[in-house]
């Protein structure tokens, strides 16, 4: 009678939840309980004192160009000012209330703060404390921590790639499995999290590559091994189950572009056409929502790489990652060791979680992708490592998890000894067990505590390790205050800022409304101004550029001016006080002069 009546709630649960009950066990309750924690911990360290940390020369670029899209309402992808998810979040946020540093970047923190619920879907390839540890490594890995409070698409694409490749394993579980019920909701989910991954950063593209290059790993190892296990057999036999499945596949490659057209879908009036021209001229929308994007990030990230020095990028992307993350590149490394060749035993001797291909995949993803994302990149970076930990975090976890395991059953020794006299040496050595794993944790903790609170809780400065070296060294928000005063007082033609110097000088302030900007030389001088157009644009001041101070035209209420200028430009202009603003973390000043 029993297993009749489980069969039907069974069935209830499959047919309004699409859940099997029998799964939530007591310890699959406890592990989301234990991710949901470090999910609010996570978004905690990525939101407080946000807006502390002035905004970086690409920041400032993304922002400068939401706000002039909100004020034009149009909007086409370019690659220079990235993807077009960040231009959506940005624009949401940027639309509810007046702009500034921290409501920008709030969509960003958001998603980064909710990365470790990605570790929920590997739970049937990760044990339950793997799944909390890999959480772990999501919420709290210090490059992760410095770039989920960042205006930028690296860790909502990196998040979004692990997200599509766990629903869609997911549903091939579910596809080739004994009973063969895939839930397709998985595959649609899955092309629906890659489209949003390929829409946040171009670094998605190298991730797609890298992927298929860890799965061919992947599938070939046990040839490797020696299992008589062959690649073409493997690649055939998906092949002969995707023709099975050729349904849902179609459907999905259909729910896949609709979601790209979304995306990257041109907005408003003007030369891009706009959703409201998709009646008129389907032909042209359709070209410039999925021709379009492509041959323009081809263009700026493929052919523009010509003749670029790589290995510079790499040894920076390993010298950074040692700074910043040793403690979780060697537990990860250990644990891809002790997964793989079978070490995760318990005492009793079971090694029945040794040589996962999922672990072997994401290590190599990650191992790959150290070398790899940093070549695709176009300038250096430490946002690059980004991509790298998100998969990292699956070896890491199993890493931490084997430590845990290995000092607590060595606490659980000592606790239950009887305390006989010959066992005195077994007390000693699970002591010293429990010490071993005691620091490795502790290594873990206090290295990313330390990194990322010296990352985030303080000044920029040449040698820190996480910011590049487009962040500013100074605090803008209090100038900004202050030219907003000056320019509410100024009277008529002088309300306005002024930029001196050939350095900073535009043919037309209208070449920047809209990237990119064709000529290289207003191209290099908005270059000089970054991140202040962000900041002059809040305050709606208008804005020109001459070459020489002789050229100024009375009192303007702001003038910003290269230093070689200060003492032409404090004698023009004797009620102006003046200030020194570092734009970089080093050789990047600027003198800002404000009427009092």
């Amino acid at each position: 009678m029993s297993s009749r009546a489980d069969d039907r709630r069974v069935d209830r649960w499959s047919r309004f939840r699409g859940l099997d009950p029998r799964i939530w066990t007591r310890a699959d309750r406890r592990t989301r309980a234990a991710v949901a924690i470090i999910v609010c911990c996570s978004l905690l360290v990525r939101i407080v004192a946000l807006g502390d940390r002035p905004f970086h020369w690409d920041e400032a670029r993304v922002g400068y160009w939401t706000l002039r899209s909100l004020e034009t309402g149009q909007y086409e992808y370019r690659p220079v000012a990235g993807g077009p998810v960040v231009f959506h979040l940005a624009r949401l946020a940027l639309s509810v209330a007046p702009p500034s540093d921290a409501l920008a970047r709030l969509p960003f923190a958001i998603a980064g703060g909710l990365l470790p619920v990605t570790a929920l879907v590997f739970r049937g390839r990760l044990r339950d404390d793997e799944t909390v540890a890999a959480a772990v490594v999501l919420a709290f890995a210090p490059p992760l921590v410095y770039y989920g409070r960042f205006l930028r698409g690296d860790v909502i694409a990196a998040g979004a790639a692990l997200l599509a490749v766990g629903l869609c394993l997911r549903w091939l579980d579910a596809a080739t499995g004994p009973e063969s019920d895939p839930r397709d909701r998985d595959l649609y989910g899955g092309v629906v999290a890659w489209a949003v991954a390929l829409a946040a950063s171009g670094f998605a593209v190298a991730t797609l590559v890298i992927v298929i290059v860890a799965a061919l790993v992947t599938l070939d190892h046990p040839r490797v091994a020696g299992t008589p296990t062959r690649l073409g057999e493997s690649i055939r036999r998906g092949c002969r189950r995707a023709i099975g499945q050729a349904t849902p596949l179609a459907r999905a490659a259909f729910v896949f572009l609709g979601t790209w057209g979304v995306l990257f879908a041109p907005r408003g009036p003007g030369p891009a056409g706009g959703l409201s021209g998709l009646g008129a001229d389907p032909v042209g929308m359709a070209v410039r929502t999925y021709v379009d994007p492509v041959t323009a990030f081809t263009g700026v990230r493929v052919e523009g790489r010509a003749g670029t020095q790589l290995l510079p990028f790499v040894t920076d992307a390993v010298s950074t990652v040692v700074a910043t993350a040793a403690p979780i590149l060697a537990i990860a490394v250990a644990g891809f060791l002790a997964d793989r060749y079978g070490l995760l035993r318990t005492r009793s001797g079971d090694t029945s979680v040794g040589g996962r291909p999922f672990v072997l995949f994401a290590s190599v993803w990650a191992g790959i992708g150290l070398v790899g994302y940093p070549v695709v990149a176009e300038v250096v970076a430490p946002w690059t490592l980004v991509h790298v930990l998100v998969p990292l975090a699956v070896p890491a976890g199993v890493g931490i998890a084997a430590v845990y395991r290995y000092g607590r059953q060595a606490a659980g020794a000592i606790a239950g000894f009887e305390g006989a006299s010959d066992g005195a040496r077994e007390r000693v050595g699970d002591a010293a067990r429990v010490a071993a794993a005691g620091l490795v944790l502790f290594a873990l903790v206090a290295h990313g505590g330390i990194v990322a609170l010296d990352g985030v809780a303080t000044d920029p400065s040449p040698e820190s390790t996480l910011a590049q070296y487009g962040q500013p060294a100074d605090d803008l928000e209090p100038l900004v205050g202050e030219m907003e005063a000056a320019l509410s007082a100024a009277d008529g033609g002088n309300a306005r800022v002024v930029w001196v110097g050939d350095r900073f000088h535009l043919s037309a302030e209208t070449v920047a409304d809209r990237p990119p900007i064709a000529a290289e030389s207003d191209r290099e001088a908005w270059g000089e101004r970054l991140p202040l157009p962000w900041y002059l644009e809040r305050t709606g001041a208008d804005v020109e550029s001459v070459t020489d101070p002789d050229a100024i035209e009375d009192e303007p209420a702001v003038v910003i001016a290269d230093p070689n200028y200060e003492g032409s430009i404090d004698a023009l202009l004797p009620a102006h006080e003046s200030r020194t603003l570092r734009l970089g973390l080093w050789n990047r000043e600027v003198v800002v002069f404000i009427a009092t």
